[in-house]
């Protein structure tokens, strides 16, 4: 059999065709930002109440973080077993947040032995990287909008006493991981639906 080569005009419809079918081939189901911003939300109005209620459990929700990295590791392993196409900006997006899951877990630590002050803005700091960075790489402006509040609350965590940064804390998980996820997961359903 000849293989017949492909004319110009062919050849940038077959590259437009799999472009298109990459982008419409992933799209991001929100659970893990809905996991994240319910973990984190939850962890920071629980750190707010134990202070005033005097629970002595408090000070141990954080843990909550840690546990959550066990459903995190299975939804990004199915997610991964489901994706036809790899391109590189998942693969950069992929090491931003291994970069900040390691990153939050030293700061975490360091904290725990150092107690720095008015460390929940430092977290909020962090945060804001890969949720912006997330945001400008897939043109997803929820996530855009919800990096730049987490450096807002920042600002406004450094002169905020605990516990109330850790409202600041809740506001930043709502607007950088829930709210975007919510909007990530009617998108995956809705695109599901059609698709079926």
């Amino acid at each position: 059999m000849e293989d017949n080569p492909l004319t110009e005009q062919e050849s940038l419809e077959l590259i437009t065709r799999m472009i298109n079918k990459t982008k419409h081939d992933y799209l991001d189901t929100g659970v893990s930002a809905l996991l994240w911003g319910s973990v984190i939300s939850i962890s920071s109005l629980l750190s707010f109440a134990s202070y005033y209620q005097n629970w002595g459990w408090g000070e141990w929700v954080w843990w909550l973080t840690y546990l959550a990295v066990i459903p995190q590791i299975i939804i990004s392993w199915r997610d991964k077993k489901k994706r036809k196409y790899r391109t590189y900006s998942e693969d950069a997006m992929g090491g931003i947040w291994i970069s900040f899951g390691i990153s939050m877990f030293l700061l975490s630590y360091y904290n725990s032995l150092f107690h720095i002050p008015h460390a929940g803005a430092v977290f909020l700091v962090i945060y804001g990287v890969p949720t912006f960075a997330t945001g400008f790489t897939r043109s997803f402006r929820p996530m855009i909008i919800g990096g730049i509040a987490c450096w807002i609350l920042a600002i406004l965590s450094m002169r905020t006493p605990f516990p109330y940064s850790m409202l600041y804390n809740f506001i930043a998980a709502q607007l950088a991981w829930f709210i975007p996820g919510l909007i990530l997961r009617r998108r995956y359903l809705k695109a599901k639906k059609q698709h079926v």
